[in-house]
């Protein structure tokens, strides 16, 4: 049976860690011993080297006592001799203490202990003399049968040079056999890393044959696999647990092979239907991925956008949307934000080919389930008909006013006419219909002013001029047209100015329009005694805001959406009649600015409009609408 790899790897560095233990131990062996031989032969030799030394000198300095005091210099004799007497006999005393070469040293230190005292003797029997007495040369030189100091002196320098001698030679003997030692080691341990240095070679050689070269081949195996090659194989090596590796990655790539076959057939045909299922509609779809590059686009967008569609797997351009779409587009994929039309107004242009087209953008977020962005996907709607059906139906709407205001003009003026009785007296019955008439006639002309009014501004291009305008100035001149008919109504109408306010880039005679709308719909629902409010202030961002605001009746929050919807009226809210149209001019005129216009209103509180425009810079003007 094979071994496995944990006990190929144990007994291939077993060994290795046990030749390294061996000579780990052998070396602090080494170690020990040599510091051990240090430690000796400074404990041993080298201390009474050291003691022998230092006695000489104290020694020659006692001699050189005796000598001045033969020189007549008592006084300076008798203190060196004492002086060094001490340090000599403190030197003694070390290498008595420290006898290692026995039984030499020991004879030695015995018989340097013996003209030790003699000395000491010898040297308190010549201070006792008189100076000068001939007594004390006789003591210091000696006579033929008896040495004196001198000769004492050399005795002593005798025996500790010897005693220095064979310390020296024991110390010398030790260095030797350290540096013997220490060579036999230096042998071994050579010999030892040797040794190890070959068997580490061949367990590194038996290592990578049997294990690294299986993980090196499995490694180029997984990198081919990695960029595709899935039809490559590891070789299997052994039965061990790289062989069982090798075999359990080989069923694997077969595996992901299955999977690709049968993945990349699905995803084919999922990208082909993807493909087919948008180039079956006329208008223009595409696909913009979270980098901005189109992945999917029919026919029409490409003929409409003129996108590159990736080829062979690479990646397209970065796609560079037109202004009108590029910030609905940024939206959803960044905010996932959509962004759907439903309004003409909301309508964008493109040339294509020889005419103008008119599309309704419908942008929305692609997410995959976790809520993270996979992309957007643009379809442009086609309403170039509709909207040209819809300038019909404003041209036809014009036209069929006009015609109708000439003939309503004069019956207008035949009622008045009838009414002020110059033709004739009225009995009350025939005042009471004519009265209705002129009532109704008045409602019909308002209302085909208004149709009018309305499909003027709808028309593009309708020759609207911006000047700077002074809002405080506008109000107030829409207020005086409707002043008259506040007091008919005894409702006060004001206007306010907070601080300086900026001009704003405006066609007067249309934005009057716009506040008079405003101010007739404030005068209509506010009861008399009520009051109606027109103010101007300038905005943080650069923008001022136009306010009417009354204290009338107010509108249900369920209402509030559809106010500036066409012909729409809140139900219940005023005996007078009305065209629903006013708002919707409101509208129309505020956007035709680049403006905004807001409601807020609730029943009982009374109605506030506020529109905002920007303001102007010097005579700029808003784009077209």
């Amino acid at each position: 049976m094979a071994w496995s790899l944990r006990r190929r790897l144990i007994v291939s560095l077993a060994p290795l860690g046990i030749l390294l233990l061996v000579l780990g131990v052998i070396g602090l062996a080494v170690l020990f011993y040599m510091g051990g031989r240090i430690n000796a032969i400074l404990k041993e030799n080298y201390v009474s080297v050291q003691a022998m030394f230092l006695m000489n000198e104290h020694l020659e300095r006692m001699d050189s006592s005796f000598q001045f005091a033969l020189a007549g210099r008592e006084a300076d004799a008798r203190a060196q001799f004492e002086a060094n007497w001490a340090g000599f006999g403190q030197q003694f005393r070390v290498e008595e203490n420290n006898i290692t070469i026995l039984p030499i040293e020991q004879e030695l230190v015995d018989r340097l202990r013996v003209l030790k005292d003699d000395y000491r003797a010898r040297g308190e029997r010549f201070y006792a003399r008189p100076a000068g007495s001939p007594e004390r040369t006789t003591d210091y030189f000696g006579t033929p049968n008896d040495p004196g100091l001198l000769g004492r002196f050399l005795e002593i320098k005798t025996v500790s040079g010897e005693i220095l001698r064979i310390n020296q030679e024991n110390m010398f003997q030790a260095r030797d056999e350290a540096r013997a030692t220490a060579r036999t080691a230096l042998l071994g341990l050579g010999l030892a890393l040797a040794i190890l240095v070959v068997f580490l070679g061949g367990v590194t050689w038996y290592l990578l044959r049997t294990i690294l070269a299986p993980i090196r081949a499995t490694t180029l195996a997984a990198q081919d696999i990695g960029a595709g090659r899935l039809d490559r194989e590891v070789p299997v090596f052994a039965g061990d647990e790289l062989g069982r590796l090798a075999e359990t990655f080989n069923a694997m790539t077969r595996q992901l092979r299955g999977y690709r076959e049968t993945n990349l057939a699905r995803l084919l045909r999922a990208q082909r239907t993807a493909q087919a299922t948008i180039d079956s509609f006329p208008d223009p779809i595409l696909v913009v991925d979270p980098n901005g590059r189109v992945e999917l686009a029919n026919p029409a967008a490409r003929t409409l956008f003129g996108v590159t569609l990736p080829k062979d797997g690479q990646p397209g351009p970065v796609w560079h949307p037109p202004e009108p779409i590029r910030q609905p587009i940024h939206d959803a994929l960044n905010v996932q934000r959509d962004h759907l039309t439903e309004s003409f107004d909301q309508a964008v242009s493109f040339r294509l080919g020889d005419e103008d087209r008119v599309y309704l953008p419908q942008v929305r977020p692609i997410r995959d389930p976790d809520g993270d962005t996979l992309g957007a996907a643009v379809v442009l709607n086609d309403v170039t008909r509709f909207r040209l059906l819809d300038q019909f139906k404003s041209d036809l709407v014009a036209t069929v006013s006009h015609e109708l205001k000439t003939p309503l003009t004069s019956v207008r003026l035949a009622v008045h006419v009838l009414l002020e009785e110059a033709v004739g007296p009225l009995t009350p019955k025939q005042t009471e219909l004519l009265v209705d008439a002129r009532d109704n006639a008045e409602r019909l002309l308002r209302l085909i002013e208004h149709l009018l009014a309305l499909a003027r501004l709808q028309r593009p291009h309708g020759g609207t001029s911006f000047r700077p305008e002074d809002p405080v100035a506008l109000l107030r001149r829409a207020a005086d047209g409707a002043r008259a008919r506040a007091e008919d109504k005894h409702v006060e109408l004001t206007v306010n100015a907070d601080g300086a306010v900026p001009p704003v880039a405006a066609d007067a005679d249309r934005l009057t329009l716009a506040l008079s709308n405003l101010i007739d719909n404030a005068v209509t629902y506010t009861p008399a005694g009520g009051r109606v409010t027109l103010s101007a202030a300038a905005g943080p961002d650069g923008r001022v805001t136009l306010s009417v605001a009354d204290t009338g009746v107010g509108i249900p929050a369920e209402h509030l959406p559809h106010v500036f919807d066409k012909f729409f009226r809140v139900p219940g809210r005023s005996t007078e009649g009305g065209t629903g149209l006013g708002l919707a001019i409101v509208k129309e005129v505020v956007e035709a600015h680049r403006g905004e216009v807001t409601c807020a209103s609730a029943p009982g509180q009374g109605t506030v409009f506020r529109i905002t425009l920007p303001a102007s810079g010097g005579g700029g003007r808003p784009d077209e609408h």
